[in-house]
């Protein structure tokens, strides 16, 4: 007994492949569904020739080559797509499964790995750029950054620095515990200084002095010396 949709899948050999269009009706797995009356000359499926990058979908209006030999069969292939559905959605499907993804202006790149790299230069330029990531990693001989405002919320931090210097107009800490250690001399120059300890004041060093030009004051409720 004749299987009709094995003939219709894939027909017999024919002397020289034809051109033909049809409209995509739907898609399982790699096999793409055609309207035979569109005029696919009988053909209801057709496989994606690899030179047809843009992938067809739904109410696309493709070209289709009929009687290329595989085998000792011949399959259908679309070359192209001649007309879109949806004029603002496409997919360009590179091989290795990586796409390039456009909608309504929008445009995505789908790969399992993505890299630019430039002889020269690689410029980034939008009114906002947002990055999601497990874990990144940052590498520059020379970094020189512009920031109007800066707003960051880290867990914990960690830098390693050969020497640090800025230039801050205003500065405002505020830290539930605070530990600084110096190796050799830290040194503090301002033109007024003011240090208020709610609780205990605690100073202890081997050598201790205190100089100054005008007036000493010490006022407690009770002072111990010696």
């Amino acid at each position: 007994m004749s299987n009709p949709s094995a003939t219709s899948a894939f027909p017999l050999p024919q002397s020289s492949p034809g051109l033909v269009s049809a409209v995509v009706t739907g898609r399982a797995d790699k096999w793409f569904f055609l309207d035979a009356a569109s005029g696919a000359g009988g053909a209801d499926r057709a496989l994606r020739a690899e030179s047809c990058l843009i992938q067809p979908e739904c109410g696309d209006t493709v070209l289709v080559c009929q009687g290329v030999a595989v085998g000792l069969t011949s399959v259908p292939y679309i070359l192209a797509v001649l007309s879109r559905a949806d004029a603002q959605h496409g997919v360009l499907a590179l091989p290795g499964g990586a796409q390039i993804r456009a909608d309504a202006g929008a445009l995505a790149f789908v790969a399992s790995d993505i890299g630019l790299e430039g002889a020269n230069s690689v410029s980034l330029k939008a009114p906002h750029v947002a990055v999601d990531a497990a874990a990144g990693e940052l590498r520059f001989n020379r970094l020189a950054s512009t920031i109007g405002e800066l707003s960051a919320s880290l867990g914990s931090v960690r830098t390693v620095a050969q020497a640090v210097t800025s230039t801050v107009g205003r500065l405002v800490q505020k830290a539930t515990n605070s530990f600084r250690w110096t190796e050799n001399l830290d040194e503090s120059r301002a033109g007024r200084m003011r240090l208020q300890v709610a609780e205990r004041f605690h100073l202890k060093s081997r050598h201790a002095s205190v100089i100054a030009e005008g007036q000493v004051k010490i006022d407690a409720e009770k002072i111990d010396l010696g």
